[in-house]
């Protein structure tokens, strides 16, 4: 072989190779460029279902915003006349009548302070308000709603309340937080309107637990059945909470969500039913 050939075959040999890994670069900056796309797609669709869930349950809170007449703050002018400040605040004064209006499924609603206040609703399975807002509108941040077989509704000895946890902290996002005692501390209450009378609730146990277990157990055949479920429970909680004792007496609530770190399980807080609200 003479040099003049030897030089061509590699030539050749280097423009195939040169070609060969300037196709596998194409390839993966094509499919870089895919996934890239898909996943801002999938964000932008995240960002607006939040945007619309956040619009609509603003929109169902302001039904309950009234004027608060007594904010208004009278002065006297230079020659004695009285006024009358005409800004005056708004107050929310919840209306179950107004919520019934909007949406038959309504049995109250939940709050606490200005972090969490949402209808309670429930349904006809415990899979439509997972992807439906408390309006009926097709959303993924669904609504909170009450486990559909709980016999007797909010007034049951175990209310069983479900919610998505949301990256922005909506719904019941925040109920991660109660893996920390100083979090209870700030927050040692909700308040749940039970159709058209609302009371205190007193956080009294939060843990996490498996997705199906005794946490959900619900129409107690006895007293005896549910002191028993009360003191797992209270076996269950990750720390000691201003609630000593609880008693077949009482009426509680158990708040559910999802964990961020692992599918399988859920976060609970649960609450007992104490004083009418003002």
């Amino acid at each position: 072989m003479s040099v003049k050939q030897y030089i061509s075959r590699k030539l050749q040999e280097h423009s195939k190779k040169y070609y060969i890994l300037e196709g596998i670069r194409k390839v993966v900056l094509v499919g870089a460029l895919c996934v890239f796309t898909y996943a801002s797609f999938e964000l932008s669709n995240i960002y607006l279902d939040y945007k619309q869930d956040s619009a609509a349950y603003e929109n169902m809170e302001e039904m309950f915003e009234i004027p608060d007449v007594e904010a208004g703050e009278t002065q006297t002018d230079i020659l004695g006349n009285t006024i009358v400040n005409s800004k005056s605040a708004a107050k929310w004064a919840y209306d179950f009548n107004k919520l019934k209006n909007m949406n038959a499924d309504a049995v109250g609603w939940i709050k606490q302070d200005n972090i969490i206040s949402y209808p309670i609703v429930v349904g006809t399975d415990n899979t439509y308000y997972l992807s439906h807002n408390a309006a009926h509108q097709e959303n993924n941040a669904g609504a909170i709603f009450l486990d559909y077989r709980v016999e007797g509704g909010l007034d049951a000895k175990n209310c069983i309340i479900y919610g998505h946890d949301m990256l922005n902290n909506s719904m019941f996002g925040t109920l991660i937080k109660y893996v920390s005692k100083s979090y209870y501390n700030e927050h040692p209450y909700f308040d749940i309107y039970i159709g058209e009378k609302g009371y205190r609730y007193r956080v009294f146990a939060a843990y996490e637990t498996d997705e199906i277990g005794d946490t959900y157990s619900y129409n107690f055949a006895d007293d005896e059945e549910f002191q028993n479920y009360i003191n797992l429970c209270l076996a269950k909680r990750l720390y000691t909470t201003e609630v000593t004792e609880i008693t077949t007496v009482n009426q509680i609530v158990t708040l559910s969500t999802c964990t961020r770190h692992n599918q399988r399980k859920r976060m609970i807080v649960q609450l007992v039913k104490g004083e009418p609200l003002n």
